[in-house]
């Protein structure tokens, strides 16, 4: 069934047509994502989840951009201090984050930890307009100064979320949407009501298996060692060495 695309989307991306390449993309990329996480975890064979997560975490970014990089218009931003490329597409500058590991309710998610790249990225969201309940955990988005990557944006960048809940069984429920960040714990403010992203139903590549070596095969520092066939020098050569 074909989903249609939000107005606030068709806005940010562009259009309809380019919001829907960016939407069906990222979906694409999670899956994708999921599937090299969960082949990660399989090939480790270890009772901890904590492979699953370390590929989940990279996956995310990279699957991502590697993804919705050729749609026209894209751009690959790395904001400063920040090891992984996010993508901007028209307006939208779009920051996917697992936040949860559980079926959770999405309007309750937060951001785990506020640093400062996760400052300056949403100084490019719309301010809160919850009142400051706490007096010093309210986050001021104009206080913050951006530097390089991200101050050489367009002004009219706006910060779009991919939030989305996975764990080592599947991916839960990923969606999109625009929120505030209401206080320095971490806690959003939505302004743009999350909505669900269509998956499809498979990964777009196959996932890379790591051969398995035959028992008892010898290593390439075990092996004989070849036989040299010592020749004798000739005479004249010889003579040579004896004269110098």
């Amino acid at each position: 069934m074909d989903v249609p695309v939000s107005a606030w989307a068709s806005k940010l991306f562009t259009d309809e047509k380019t919001a829907r390449l960016v939407r069906d993309g990222i979906g694409q990329a999670l899956v994708d994502m999921q599937a090299n996480a969960r082949s990660s975890h399989t090939e480790a064979d270890v009772t901890s989840t904590q492979v699953h997560g370390v590929a989940r975490y990279r996956g995310s970014y990279e699957r991502l951009s590697s993804r919705l990089a050729s749609i026209p218009g894209a751009e690959l931003v790395k904001p400063n201090g920040f090891q992984f490329n996010l993508v901007r597409v028209g307006r939208g500058l779009l920051f996917p984050f697992c936040f949860s590991k559980q079926d959770t309710n999405v309007q309750a998610a937060k951001i785990q930890n506020v640093w400062s790249v996760i400052r300056e990225l949403f100084a490019l969201a719309p301010a809160s307009q919850q009142p400051d309940l706490f007096g010093d955990l309210s986050f001021d988005p104009s206080t913050v100064e951006l530097r390089p990557k991200l101050a050489a944006l367009p002004e009219d960048t706006r910060l779009v979320l991919v939030p989305f809940a996975c764990n080592a069984a599947g991916l839960l429920k990923p969606y999109w949407g625009v929120a505030a960040l209401a206080d320095e714990n971490g806690r959003l403010e939505w302004i743009i009501d999350p909505e669900p992203l269509p998956v499809p139903n498979a990964p777009s590549v196959r996932t890379p298996v790591i051969p398995h070596q035959v028992v008892g095969q010898t290593g390439f520092d075990e092996g004989e060692e070849p036989l040299v066939v010592l020749a004798p020098r000739p005479t004249a050569v010889r003579k040579l060495d004896d004269r110098s």
